[in-house]
């Protein structure tokens, strides 16, 4: 497993992508959700991020945790992340069996990892869980190779928030997207460009 960001060479240049989750249970009448975000950049040009998100973390904090912050921090960050070159993906699954989570994760991860191969993303950055967690990751992508879902190209890895800050930048923006939809205040028109994919979860 992989946890350092990796080091920019001229080898490197194709764009990355960091990844996390954010859901949602059912509640009254409305359907659970489950969200995977990325967001996607250059590599080489993602210390100046990491640097502007580590300013606005509190000091006595080891990162940015969306739905730990104050609605006001949370506006904050949101412009923080909109001040800088990142584009950001979203699959969005609907309606969400709350029994079943890992499989609207696989189903999720799909997609995005499709989208993210069609993009040119050349390397991807999971939020790093459990490792038994991790190697079922793995298999999934394994088994989408095999398939030709997605080409033998895109490289996957795992990467803990702690040691990568462009991790705190899908957190945000699944937070966001999920308390949007939820019928919360909306901050996303200052997080950037947010693509969304909406897909069934059956």
């Amino acid at each position: 497993m992989s946890s350092e960001p990796p080091s920019p060479n001229a080898d490197d240049f194709r764009l990355h992508a960091w990844v996390d989750e954010s859901m949602r249970a059912a509640q009254n009448d409305t359907d659970g959700i489950y969200l995977m975000a990325a967001a996607i950049a250059d590599p080489s040009a993602c210390d100046e991020v990491r640097d502007g998100l580590r300013a606005v973390t509190e000091k006595k904090a080891e990162r940015l945790h969306w739905r730990h912050e104050t609605p006001e921090r949370q506006a904050k960050i949101a412009a923080t992340i909109g001040n800088h070159d990142v584009v950001n993906l979203v699959v969005v699954g609907t309606p969400l069996d709350a029994r079943r989570q890992e499989r609207a994760r696989r189903i999720c991860t799909e997609r995005l990892l499709y989208e993210l191969d069609a993009l040119g993303v050349a390397h991807v950055w999971l939020e790093a869980r459990h490792p038994a967690l991790n190697e079922r990751d793995l298999r999934l992508v394994k088994a989408l190779r095999g398939k030709r879902s997605i080409s033998s190209s895109i490289r996957v890895d795992f990467a803990r928030p702690k040691d990568e800050p462009m991790l705190w930048i899908p957190d945000a923006v699944a937070g966001a997207v999920n308390g949007a939809l939820s019928g919360a205040a909306s901050v996303l028109a200052d997080m950037g460009i947010i693509d969304l994919i909406e897909i069934n979860l059956p």
